[in-house]
């Protein structure tokens, strides 16, 4: 072996590029003084979600002596806000478990042992009349909320 080389030394060892690049000029531009950056603060991922079930279930429980009724109100309220089909009945779900349980750990402070303010129903009936209000609610709350605003531009939800 010899010391000297095959490659010549005047000679780049990368090959050729055969895309010819433009030529790039970047400039910067300055920012207003009234723009600053965005704080460090907790946001909900999820605010129409969870907004839409606190109406739901603040609706439902209001308004818990009327057993069809309450859920509807609560649904269609609820579901309007949430204003997609999707999250609407996510958030009827989450409402139909949470406003009975919410009655049936305040009925616990009462000093009648079972629920006798709910109608003449039981609480089997009622929560059936809950959940099947909540859910029409949400589903016609959903459908009543329009996808286009005035400037016939599509919203983002």
């Amino acid at each position: 072996m010899s010391d000297t080389s095959l490659i010549p030394p005047e000679e780049d060892k990368t090959p050729r590029s055969y895309a010819t690049e433009p030529a790039r000029n970047v400039e910067y531009a300055t920012l207003p003084a009234d723009i600053t950056l965005k704080p460090d603060v907790i946001t909900l991922r999820r605010p129409f979600f969870i907004g839409s079930v606190l109406i739901m279930v603040l609706t439902g429980v209001l308004t818990f002596w009327m057993p069809f009724f309450n859920g509807l109100l609560g649904g269609a309220f609820g579901g309007y806000h949430a204003g997609r089909m999707k999250r609407a009945l996510a958030a009827a779900v989450v409402s139909s478990v949470m406003v009975p349980a919410i009655l049936a750990f305040l009925s616990y402070f009462s000093e009648q042992p079972s629920l006798l303010f709910l109608m003449g129903l039981t609480f089997k009936e009622w929560i059936i009349a809950n959940i099947l209000g909540t859910f029409l609610g949400a589903i016609g709350g959903a459908a009543s909320r329009p996808l286009f605003t005035e400037r016939e531009l599509y919203r983002y939800v």
